[in-house]
């Protein structure tokens, strides 16, 4: 037999299940392997086989378990995305304009959406209340590649003696550690959900900012900040929107991240600048009912230690 099985034709069982497996994941969903994986760590649960895994630290686990969540396991969602033909607004140095690159910032939410869906089709599977310390990782390759990916990994948990969640909700999921999950707990606040915002805006350098880039002398690019400012904006009232679908007063935990490239033009001339900005964050609601966390007094040792 050849390496990975080569040269050696799968049975019809094994083929249709291959086949379903990747239907799945056209549609959004998982792999079928992790399906069946799942769903059995979810069969243990109760019994004296039950076995989880977490990212959380030990402090994390503890005060999270304080919270009244016990850990299910962890869980993870994935996106390898092919980015399509994006067009730039310029195409010589007689008329440019600026504006928002609609595929390259649709590719980064389209992308993101599948990553985190399927994050909570793992966690229902575990029947999650919800993720707590989700890492959100993303890759570009190359342009020329135009490929994206998005990770998304945390630990899905279960309040303690509550009822499942209904047919229909989506399990909460949070990037915050288990010390500021415990600490929004105990201030009568909880997650609802996961809040993101990108923009990727194509900025043309009028002549102030292009004569300042082949000037000797410390000089703003004012093309560039502004923007910077004006992807700021769109991608923040994104992520205002997102966590206001959820019910969201605010959101914590926020993280940006913000790069720009220099897209060559004609005659050694500056084509424009693609400005990429993105945040997100755990939006937060009141709880509707007291959490049950206590506060953890610190005691200090009246013993004397040469004693």
């Amino acid at each position: 037999m050849g390496i990975f099985g080569g040269g050696k034709k799968q049975d019809p069982e094994s083929e249709a299940r291959a086949e379903a497996s990747r239907q799945s994941i056209l549609n959004g969903g998982l792999p079928l392997n992790a399906i069946d994986r799942l769903r059995e760590q979810a069969s243990r649960q109760g019994t004296p086989g039950h076995f989880f895994s977490s990212d959380l630290s030990v402090n994390e686990l503890a005060l999270t378990h304080e919270c009244g969540f016990d850990p299910l396991g962890q869980v993870m969602g994935s996106c390898v995305f092919s980015v399509g033909w994006q067009y730039y607004p310029t195409t010589s140095s007689w008329f440019s304009s600026s504006g928002e690159l609609d595929v390259l910032s649709a590719s980064q939410m389209d992308a993101r959406g599948r990553a985190f869906k399927r994050l909570r089709d793992e966690a229902k599977l575990l029947k999650a209340d919800g993720v707590v310390g989700v890492r959100f990782v993303r890759r570009e390759g190359t342009p020329e590649a135009g490929l994206l990916e998005f990770i998304a990994i945390g630990t899905a948990v279960r309040r303690r003696d509550a009822p499942p969640i209904a047919e229909g909700v989506d399990p909460f999921v949070s990037n915050l550690s288990g010390q500021d999950h415990w600490m929004l707990r105990k201030d009568g606040f909880k997650p609802v959900g996961f809040a993101f915002g990108n923009c990727s805006w194509f900025q043309y350098p009028d002549w102030r900012s292009q004569s300042a880039m082949m000037s000797w002398s410390n000089a703003e690019l004012t093309s560039l900040s502004q923007g910077m400012y004006t992807a700021r904006e769109i991608a923040m009232d994104r992520m205002e929107r997102e966590a206001r679908q959820d019910g969201a007063e605010g959101v914590v935990g926020m993280q940006i991240d913000t790069h720009h490239e220099l897209i060559e033009g004609g005659n050694n001339q500056p084509g424009g600048f693609i400005i990429h900005f993105t945040a997100w964050g755990t939006a937060i609601a009141r709880e509707d009912y007291h959490s049950g966390v206590e506060g953890i007094e610190p005691l200090v040792s009246l013993k004397d230690s040469g004693s």
